[in-house]
């Protein structure tokens, strides 16, 4: 048993808060394990996978009620923060303080989380991925992605369909009521040229992000994809799974 401590200058400390806050509208909790968050949102259509280690080194913070912690730890933003993982009371705590103030939460058992930390094994074992299954692989700048999100947020949705046309696929959406339509970008050239098209969760652009978002989408077996986003915030990479299907023509 030990006490650990952290210590991050306001450059760090904001980029945690940036990478943490993107779960917050996704995730109830973020089960932080060795530097690394990796969990399914809570409706299990997302799996993201955080590497916080270059910041946090590999402590392990398990926070619940993601949203209002979120709110409590902007206290400290601006500022250089250190937190302390005490592992010599039952149950452990860990705490953010900075000069003036801290705060201080206990462990929570971890069967009491709603989103529970997959370990690599697992994920790998849920997503198995082969690049010869790659249907398309591009990259969509920050500033289509943005667009995204802000015409998702407009037209109330969450999700957006890519057209696969031959060789080619483009990014639309639609309003429910098929009043509004966008397009978002189109010729990205496939490596598998189909007609078909599918839905996908918008989640992937319309979080957080400072880097253009990398998109692979597999083709896994039959009619079922497995797309792979990966983005950054800062210094830290994000990577977003999520699942889907194929409909085409015959469909």
């Amino acid at each position: 048993m030990s006490e650990r401590l952290v210590n991050l200058d306001k450059d760090q400390y904001g980029e945690l808060l940036r990478c943490v806050s993107i779960l917050k509208d996704e995730c109830n909790d973020a089960d932080i394990r060795n530097g690394v968050i990796r969990q399914r949102s809570n409706e299990k259509i997302s799996v993201f996978e955080i590497d916080l280690s270059n910041i946090i080194s590999d402590i392990n913070i398990p926070i619940t009620d993601l949203k209002r912690k979120i709110d409590l730890l902007k206290i400290f933003e601006g500022g250089e923060v250190t937190i302390t993982i005490d592992e010599t009371t039952n149950p452990a705590s860990f705490s953010f303080s900075d000069e003036y103030s801290s705060l201080k939460f206990l462990f929570t058992r971890l069967d009491f989380m709603d989103n529970k930390y997959l370990t690599e094994e697992e994920l790998q074992a849920s997503f198995i991925l082969d690049e010869s299954d790659v249907i398309l692989n591009t990259s969509i700048p920050k500033n289509i992605s943005d667009r995204i999100r802000i015409v998702c947020q407009s037209f109330s949705i969450n999700s957006i369909q890519i057209l696969l046309e031959e060789g080619t696929a483009s990014l639309v959406a639609k309003t429910q009521s098929k009043d509004q339509f966008a397009k978002f970008y189109s010729g990205i050239v496939v490596d598998r040229p189909m007609t078909a098209f599918a839905n996908i969760v918008a989640i992937p652009f319309m979080i957080d992000h400072d880097t253009d978002v990398s998109f692979k989408m597999y083709n896994v077996r039959g009619n079922i994809i497995v797309n792979k986003f990966t983005t950054s915030i800062m210094n830290t990479g994000i990577t977003i799974y999520t699942r889907g299907s194929l409909v085409t023509e015959d469909e």
